[in-house]
């Protein structure tokens, strides 16, 4: 249960945090012109957050909230991709188990 409220919350998390600095920092960088903007657009999670650590102060907190939901996701996908297979294994062997206890 405790793997399962984890990587979902971290993923969750994440990838809300990363929704809300993309969405302060792609319309600003337009803003600045093509030449800002369209890195920006083009390159998913780097252009933004070059973007927002460039710009300074104004954009110190779509900085932090696109670094902090960038490490939500990398926990979330290092939760899943290590700990996923053996939690998978693990609730196949139970329902195996189950099931025979049923014939």
């Amino acid at each position: 249960m405790a793997f399962a409220v984890a990587s979902t919350l971290s993923l969750a998390g994440g990838g809300l945090l990363l929704l809300i600095g993309y969405i302060g920092t792609v319309p600003a960088a337009f803003s600045f012109g093509w030449k800002t903007g369209l890195p920006v657009l083009l390159l998913p999670v780097i252009g933004p957050v070059w973007f927002a650590l460039n710009r300074g102060p104004e954009f110190r907190r779509a900085a932090i909230q696109l670094t902090a939901g960038l490490a939500l996701v990398a926990v979330a996908t290092g939760l899943i991709m290590g700990l996923g297979p053996g939690y998978a294994e693990k609730l196949v062997a139970e329902m195996i188990e189950a099931d025979q206890k049923t014939r």
